[in-house]
């Protein structure tokens, strides 16, 4: 180890360890695990007119790693990441100098790739025949990729409910994943335990994956002409990445290359935030937090491995943390997609949101140089937007419609900015139109035409003698079905019925007015939806309308025993082979499914006359 230009140093009892012994954490103590150099090796090495004139790449920085065989080197060209100046929102917020390094565009989507490189390298140096990690969903994709690349099986455990794109990504890879009905700190428990009975490489956020994670540090300080920013604002999950942005900047102002270093501004979600908690208790260590809860996904962390570190780094730089409401991250996502055309997943956006927070609290000065780091790309979670954005019509091809949707301002609900509380009740009895006219107008900037009032009415009736409260997330997919209902109905519902047991079929009976004529039928299913789209279809079928269900998808947008239910079907004639994307909204699953399948029939009833 003497010869190494490196040493394993435990944070806690200070204990030395060799790689080959742990990578991860004291064997002694369970302290986190540091990496600590020898400056004047490295500054012997340093090939500082490389560094100062070579175009940026996360290898020019070989030196800074703890890297003995560089034959081993497993890299996808992760790093060189841009460094947005952002003068739109700038301009909105007051400040001349806002920058946003946007690790988005590393090769699977996320900071995470910056720190795989090391630890992978490191897995083919130490000889290892597999690699193992815990995820909440970025490390999974990363390490699952680098992993393929370097021809080591891979296994993965993960939260359940982890996004679904990052979910699909370390699928692609070929890791082995499972997801358990538990926490991320679950989960590091289940894969500390896998590596020690197989031998398997540990990957995650342990000392040398913050190696290479300082090499944001680096980056920033060259796309800022050499110079180190006033305050870099850093989302915190596991406390690694931002403690490691902090050690970079250290590490080149003890070398020169820059002469300052900045305040690091950590960032948590009010579920998951025990280092804020720590940090305004003024303590140096954490309390776990059982059961974090949030939106942002990447950093639902309740035990992070690195707090100790970031919540010395914070202090240690003059800094702050700070934590911010979900809604307000999702506000900032969006803002940040119409200001800068960059879309980010939740979890990157909370540092936006605690940019506005600062500023409000007046902790920020318009000429202070800031950098958000964006920590991954948009699409690794793109479910947590939708479910604050309006469902897209689908129109007949013809110019009308389009005027149809231009003229009522649809897509006006996009702009309307996300409730302090989607949960907040609007109605608990009949309202007048007036009232509903208000109430759209103040809560949407919406104006509604005689048409739609008549359909929102309409829906709102039927909510209430549901028995459902309409609460604002009610309203705005009220307000979507009525603008998208269509003029013509031909075929109309008149009733159902669903009689449903436990360990019988259920039996669906339904009544249909078709030109002035009613059809009744009766179908068994394997669910209650099924038995009422296969009595549906039967009634049609005399008819001679051969209209077939071909897709279905559920959407929730709140969690709520009673949520509304948005349901979006495609139905397909079978004698033309038409298709039709049809919608409906319900706080009853089932009557959404039948409403849905309903609009279905009459559109493509209207397209074949």
């Amino acid at each position: 180890m003497n010869k190494k230009s490196y040493r394993l140093v435990c944070i806690d009892c200070k204990k030395e360890w060799d790689e080959k012994e742990t990578t991860s954490n004291c064997l002694e103590c369970g302290g986190a695990l540091d990496i600590t150099y020898d400056y004047e090796k490295i500054t012997e090495k340093l090939n500082r007119h490389l560094i100062k004139t070579a175009p940026i790449t996360s290898l020019k920085y070989l030196n800074f790693y703890p890297i003995d065989d560089m034959t081993k080197i497993i890299t996808l060209n992760e790093g060189n990441t841009p460094l947005y100046e952002c003068k739109n929102l700038g301009k909105m917020l007051g400040l001349k100098h806002l920058y946003i390094k946007y690790e988005g565009a590393n090769p699977t989507g996320a900071f995470k790739d910056r720190g795989t490189m090391v630890e992978i390298t490191k897995a083919l140096e130490l000889g290892k025949k597999a690699v193992c990690c815990a995820s909440t969903g970025n490390m999974a994709a990363s390490v699952s990729a680098y992993a393929a690349k370097a021809g080591l099986p891979c296994y993965v455990i993960v939260p359940e409910g982890t996004p679904t794109g990052k979910l699909a990504q370390t699928l692609s890879y070929g890791a082995k994943l499972i997801q358990i009905r538990g926490t991320y700190a679950d989960a590091v428990k289940l894969t500390i335990n896998l590596s020690e009975k197989h031998n398997f490489y540990l990957c995650g956020d342990y000392a040398f994956r913050a190696e290479g994670q300082k090499s944001i540090a680096f980056e920033i300080s060259e796309q800022l002409g050499w110079r180190a920013p006033d305050k870099i604002i850093i989302p915190i999950g596991c406390g690694t990445n931002s403690s490691a942005i902090w050690k970079g900047f250290k590490e080149y102002k003890k070398l020169g290359f820059i002469d300052t270093l900045p305040k690091i501004i950590g960032v948590q979600a009010k579920g998951a935030n025990p280092i804020v908690c720590a940090y305004k208790k003024k303590q140096k260590t954490f309390k776990i937090q059982e059961n974090p809860s949030t939106i942002s996904s990447a950093i639902c962390v309740g035990d992070p491995l690195d707090g100790k570190k970031i919540l010395k780094a914070i202090h240690e730089s003059g800094g702050s943390a700070l934590d911010v409401d979900d809604k307000d991250t999702l506000n900032a996502q969006i803002l940040l997609a119409k200001q800068e055309s960059i879309f980010v997943e939740p979890s990157a956006a909370t540092g936006l949101a605690a940019l506005k927070k600062m500023l409000k609290n007046k902790q920020v000065t318009p000429d202070e140089k800031i950098v958000l780091v964006m920590t991954g790309a948009g699409l690794k979670d793109p479910s947590s937007v939708l479910k604050v954005l309006p469902t897209c019509p689908v129109i007949d091809p013809i110019d009308e419609e389009v005027d149809r949707f231009l003229n009522k301002k649809y897509y006006q609900i996009c702009s309307a900015n996300i409730s302090t509380d989607d949960k907040k009740i609007l109605f608990d009895k009949t309202p007048t139109d007036k009232k509903i006219e208000k109430t759209v107008k103040d809560e949407f900037d919406i104006e509604l035409t005689s048409s739609d009032l008549e359909n929102a009415r309409e829906q709102i009736i039927s909510f209430l003698k549901r028995g459902k409260q309409i609460k604002r997330a009610d309203l705005q997919m009220i307000i979507e079905k009525s603008i998208r209902k269509g003029k013509i109905k031909t075929i109309k519902i008149i009733d159902f019925s669903v009689n449903s047991e436990k360990h019988k079929p259920p039996v669906a009976n339904i009544q249909l007015e078709y030109k002035n004529s009613t059809y009744k039928e009766s179908s068994t299913g394997v669910g209650p939806v099924d038995a009422l789209i296969k009595a549906f279809h039967k009634a049609l079928l005399k008819n001679n309308m051969n209209y077939i269900l071909t897709d279905y998808k559920v959407d929730i947008k709140t969690k709520d025993s009673d949520s509304t239910v948005d349901i979006k079907m495609a139905v397909t004639d079978m004698k033309t082979n038409t298709t039709v994307i049809a919608m409906g909204t319900s706080p009853d699953i089932i009557v959404a499914s039948i409403e849905a399948f309903e609009e279905a029939s009459n559109l493509l009833y209207n397209k074949s006359r």
